[in-house]
């Protein structure tokens, strides 16, 4: 398996696939072209160079994730990392592809979770809530049941989103803010309560 950059992500992301035994091959980063090796795995920088293997995100950034998703689609095929500690429901619970689902995670039943999103350590997100594709969810954030998120949408570490809150496409919501009521797409809210 490929992990997709090369950053402090990337190694929680091998940190969560060597805890489960899976196979790594590589790390591939464009950007950070003076890293050659980390933990005796080769980086690669170009394309052309990568063997035709599973991949697996190791990015943060809405956009970023979108974007090397669909980059690596054509020939690869994604996979999740959902860490050994996270607690996912079996009732009716629908998970997309290329998720990142780490640490001490919870998922409630009736929860969906579109392709590409990251679900950092220690969040949670309750009964009936939908997360679209592509989302960026901090370090112990918490979505209460019935809440609805966006495609790209980034929470902050620490957030609450209230029950039954909508969350439109690309809002960004800040880290420790309290969503009390819906928030429209491409909007920046942050504080308690959010504004």
């Amino acid at each position: 398996m490929i992990i997709i950059g090369a950053g402090g992500h990337a190694l929680e992301v091998l940190n969560e696939l060597k805890l489960a035994n899976h196979s790594i091959s590589a790390f591939y980063d464009e950007i950070n072209v003076h890293v050659n090796e980390l933990f005796g795995f080769p980086v690669y920088h170009q394309l052309d160079e990568l063997p035709l293997e599973a991949f697996v995100l190791g990015v943060g950034g809405p956009t970023l994730r979108r974007k090397l998703y669909e980059q690596f689609c054509g020939q690869r095929s994604p996979a999740s990392v959902i860490s050994s500690s996270a607690q996912v429901s079996s009732l009716n619970t629908l998970l997309g592809q290329g998720l990142n689902i780490m640490s001490g995670v919870y998922i409630g039943p009736n929860v969906t979770i579109g392709e590409g999103s990251l679900v950092n350590a220690r969040s949670g997100i309750h009964h009936d809530s939908k997360i679209g594709s592509f989302c960026e969810i901090c370090i112990g954030v918490s979505i209460a049941g019935r809440c609805t998120i966006g495609n790209e949408v980034f929470i902050g570490m620490g957030a609450q989103i209230l029950p039954g809150v909508t969350i439109g496409e690309q809002a960004i919501i800040g880290a420790g803010a309290v969503v009390t009521k819906d928030v429209p797409a491409g909007v920046t809210v942050k504080g308690v309560p959010a504004k």
